[in-house]
């Protein structure tokens, strides 16, 4: 176990939702924080972008458990930023998720006992099934909103069966191809196939969409930027379009970071709010243990996706009040293809925003893999968009015919790889199956004295698990204790 840092100059590489909540934490601790971020604005994944006039978003849809007892929202709290301010509520008219198959329709609805419900009036025949799961699936709901579950990084759930594949758990209990289907959705979610996802991840995902489910009021640029404006009002440092060249290090003991500017920003320790296997490349080849780089290179990533941005006529399609998942099933009942859709008004008040997210392998646009955006060439542009056309074709056979419609943007796993230096331009990162997760879990203690690991974590994938990686992050270098004790005390003066 690594010491508490000596000294309170913390730089940290990156200013997504991991990079920035770090920054907040340990502002509110006292430290000295420099984010550095190489594109010109802040937020990663957070931010929205502008095409035809349209804010498109990126990699915020929709979130779960923001309500002000529930972990997000907790954490929300903590760092003072305000979630009536970003988001509104969806779930209103009892539906947040609409999971269309072939055969059937499942509505995900706000709330434990309603979900249970639903399960069992679409399969009433697997009652004693379904209340086993909701039994697994309520004792982790309850966890979760525990104060301690914000603080607790290692084991927080005292069950080993929770960490065994959620599929390997359905097939004991005989489930339908049906059942599994729509239980699967949390993990098709989370880029996870079903057959190797963890309980854990699985009844977490699922659990925090039915505490609450909540949209961006407007876009992601706000969300981006109430985050790091709430940073800098603490007194962090931004340094924005300037990119860290190198980590530095001396005596095995990092010193700061190299920019690609040229300027040298001195550090008593480094936060790495980035993929793990970008950290690498950041580092001299005798930094790290060649057992520790082995590790995080052999590490299998989700899957990536192709995402499509379509303006529709807003007077013959308004705002949909809940997310359409249209998914396929293969013989074994598992989920082979799907496709997200969430329909927004936009800030023009002619068009509404369709997006089409589904699932796009880093190997389909291998021939582009030495290229960056904006220069891959005709024939790349001449693929996504077929591949778009494709989907927008499918789209109207889920949503009826569109009027007016105009693609306004697509952006594939290789566009995620560029913006955000994320490998093979997964928005998941590293696969957290049940195979890998003790591999992951001993990353974050990265052995280089002063270099520590931010973003997702094995606790929970998605926002929550980035910003409870930052808690860890901050917990190691102020001191599990000290983080409790000041965050407790801050939680209770919110109040």
């Amino acid at each position: 176990m690594k010491k508490t840092v000596v000294g309170n100059n913390i730089a940290v590489i990156g200013s997504g939702i991991g990079g920035l909540s770090t920054g907040i934490l340990l502002e509110l601790l006292g430290y000295n924080v420099t984010v550095v971020e190489k594109n010109p604005l802040p937020g990663g994944l957070m931010r929205s972008y502008r095409r035809f006039g349209i804010d498109c978003p990126v990699g915020v849809h929709y979130v779960g458990a923001l309500g002000e007892n529930e972990p997000l929202g907790r954490i929300f709290g903590i760092l003072g930023i305000g979630v009536d301010d970003l988001f509104a509520p969806m779930g209103q008219d009892g539906v947040t998720d609409r999971y269309i198959f072939d055969s059937f329709i499942f509505d995900l609805p706000q709330g434990l006992d309603a979900y249970e419900k639903n399960l069992k009036t679409s399969f009433p025949g697997e009652t004693a099934a379904i209340d086993q799961i909701m039994g697994s699936l309520r004792a982790i709901a309850r966890r979760m909103l525990d104060y301690s579950f914000l603080l607790n990084q290692g084991d927080p759930f005292q069950n080993i069966e929770y960490f065994n594949p959620m599929g390997e758990y359905l097939q004991k209990l005989s489930v339908s191809n049906g059942l599994r289907a729509v239980l699967g959705m949390p993990a098709h979610l989370i880029g996870v196939p079903l057959s190797v996802c963890p309980v854990i991840f699985h009844h977490m995902v699922l659990a925090g969409y039915l505490f609450s489910c909540w949209r961006l009021k407007e876009n992601g640029g706000k969300m981006a930027d109430a985050f790091a404006r709430r940073f800098t009002s603490l007194g962090g440092k931004l340094i924005l379009n300037d990119g860290c060249e190198k980590i530095l290090s001396r005596s095995g003991k990092v010193t700061g970071l190299a920019l690609k500017s040229g300027i040298t920003l001195p550090a008593d320790a480094v936060v790495a709010a980035i993929h793990p296997k970008t950290m690498l490349a950041l580092l001299e080849p005798e930094d790290l243990k060649s057992s520790y780089r082995q590790r995080v290179s052999s590490l299998t990533e989700t899957d990536g996706v192709i995402v499509v941005q379509v303006s529709i006529a807003a007077s013959v399609h308004p705002e949909m009040p809940y997310n359409i998942y249209r998914s396929q099933l293969n013989e074994q009942g598992e989920l082979s293809d799907g496709v997200f859709y969430q329909l927004r008004f936009s800030n023009d008040a002619g068009a509404s925003l369709l997006s089409i997210i589904t699932k796009s392998s880093y190997a389909e646009w291998i021939k582009w893999e030495k290229t960056t955006s904006g220069k891959r060439g005709r024939d790349y542009e001449e693929k996504k968009l077929g591949v778009a056309r494709d989907l927008l074709t499918a789209a109207g056979l889920v949503l009826g015919n569109l009027q007016n419609p105009r693609i306004l943007d697509v952006f594939t796993p290789l566009t995620l790889r560029d913006y955000v230096h994320c490998a093979e331009g997964s928005c998941y990162g590293l696969m957290r199956s049940a195979s890998q997760m003790m591999k992951i879990a001993s990353l974050s203690n990265v052995p280089l004295t002063g270099l520590y690991l931010a973003g997702q974590n094995t606790v929970a994938p998605g926002v929550l698990g980035t910003m409870l990686g930052s808690f860890n992050a901050a917990g190691k270098i102020a001191g599990a204790g000290r983080l409790a004790g000041e965050l407790q005390s801050l939680e209770k003066l919110k109040r």
